[in-house]
């Protein structure tokens, strides 16, 4: 080989070295495993538990209990050892936490449950651009700021929603919900799948739980004659009720809905897109 063609050998080698060398800083990082998110998170849970709790159980690909949707979830049991509870049905207990992480986007829905319950699911603990993050705890807990710390510790914004007991509802919220004027723009705006023909009639004298919190919203709403319909007509009204919410609010991207009856309810998570 020449001289000359040595040269342009070990220019082109050069050459091609920078141009992988540039393509691999130009990929961006590979995503975080799953085992290791989890571990990262049973590290911010054990930072914030007081002296007696410990991490008794965690696992991936979880389902909210009480919940139906993709069992994609980050899950964490947390458990006080200092004190137990005995149960009625002969059982003993220890106060506890469970605390699933599902990935933003997530969508689903809640077994339809008797107001007064033995056994409560789970329910919405906050959400952030990362997660959505539901918990379930027992009753005669022994650290109520639990739920508090756990959004901080994870950067949830918390969404007010009502205890079953005492309901509030944010009457400036209210007034903009069912403000016919509003519902008389163009549903098929911003190509949503809840934007449907046939917007959703709301009854403010139906509206008792609602609380906003950014780009989300909580509605507690009871159904009258439509509570009894089959599972396929509900879910039809769900998906009206829900593209109602989003064009009237162009600022809410996630809604999580409390559907009640007379005798139950089911909550339900509902995005834009």
């Amino acid at each position: 080989m020449s001289a000359m063609n040595k040269l342009m050998t070990i220019i082109a080698a050069g050459v091609a070295a920078a141009l992988i060398s540039t393509c691999a800083a130009a990929d961006p990082p590979a995503p975080e495993s799953a085992e290791l998110e989890l571990q990262r998170l049973v590290v911010e849970i054990e930072n914030v538990l007081p002296p007696s709790w410990r991490v008794t159980e965690s696992d991936i690909g979880e389902l909210p209990i009480g919940w139906s949707g993709p069992a994609s979830g980050l899950y964490v049991m947390v458990e006080d050892t200092s004190t137990r509870f005995f149960h009625p049905s002969g059982f003993h207990y220890y106060s506890f936490y469970r605390i699933w992480l599902m990935p933003p986007g997530w969508e689903g829905e809640m077994r339809h449950t008797p107001y007064v319950a033995d056994s409560a699911p789970a329910f919405l603990l906050g959400l952030s651009d990362d997660h959505v993050a539901l918990y379930h705890t027992a009753g005669g807990n022994v650290w109520n700021d639990g739920p508090a710390a756990f959004c901080t510790t994870l950067g949830l914004d918390t969404i007010r929603y009502t205890d079953l007991a005492r309901r509030v509802v944010d009457l400036e919220i209210e007034e903009r919900l069912t403000d016919t004027a509003a519902a008389t723009g163009d549903v098929e705006n911003e190509f949503s799948r809840h934007s449907l023909a046939g917007s959703f009639e709301m009854n403010p004298y139906r509206i008792v739980g609602l609380a906003g919190d950014g780009s989300n919203l909580y509605l507690e709403y009871v159904f009258g004659n439509e509570g009894n319909r089959d599972e396929s007509q509900l879910a039809d009204l769900t998906e009206q009720l829900a593209g109602s919410v989003f064009q009237r609010f162009p600022e809410v991207e996630s809604l999580y809905l409390r559907r009640c009856t007379r005798d139950t309810f089911t909550d339900t998570i509902v995005n834009r897109d």
